[in-house]
């Protein structure tokens, strides 16, 4: 009966603990994991912030030629109403697409390294995340601001060259680059 309920015992402990080493180096590679993934996301924070600021500079040079557009171009009064709204239309929502691109540009590289830097612990992921995800509009924003502007380069032409055809060869061009 003894040797029965020392059995009983023996089978009831605990497992013995792991080894002291194991654990330790465990804790090792997940520590070396955790350091290797920051830096692959210090390296997008990086990549992005980059974007931005130069999608922000093509936009506010963009920006600059369409108020130009608007403000230096003298529109020419024998032209059709119609025609002289359309380029107006255009080229102010060319402008106010890259308007937004360099506001959203411009705030997502001061912001998101500093949610990165100085938000609370494992704040890097989400600063990356939503950069990815800010970034992307700001490029559409971007890339509109850039159709729109090549299409009141197109209807420029049309309100300054006289002959048809002319301005069919230089929409041409517009359109293909």
């Amino acid at each position: 009966v003894h040797s029965y309920a020392r059995r009983v015992c023996l089978s009831r402990r605990a497992p013995a603990p792991a080894d002291p080493m194991l654990y330790a180096d465990k804790r090792a590679l997940e520590t070396n994991l955790k350091v290797n993934l920051l830096a692959i996301r210090e390296k997008e924070l990086n990549y992005y912030t980059q974007n931005c600021q130069a999608v922000g500079t093509q936009a506010a040079l963009l920006a600059g030629f369409a108020y130009s557009g608007l403000t230096q171009v003298a529109i020419p009064h024998d032209r059709a109403y119609a025609l002289r709204i359309a380029y107006l239309l255009v080229t102010t929502t060319a402008m106010c697409f890259e308007l937004i691109a360099v506001l959203n540009t411009t705030l997502l590289s001061m912001m998101g390294p500093g949610l990165a830097l100085r938000g609370p612990d494992g704040s890097m992921h989400p600063a990356v995340d939503g950069m990815m995800i800010e970034y992307r509009t700001a490029y559409y924003c971007f890339v509109l601001g850039l159709v729109f502007f090549h299409f009141s380069a197109a209807l420029f032409s049309w309100l300054i060259y006289v002959h048809w055809s002319v301005s069919t060869m230089v929409t041409l061009c517009i359109c293909g680059s």
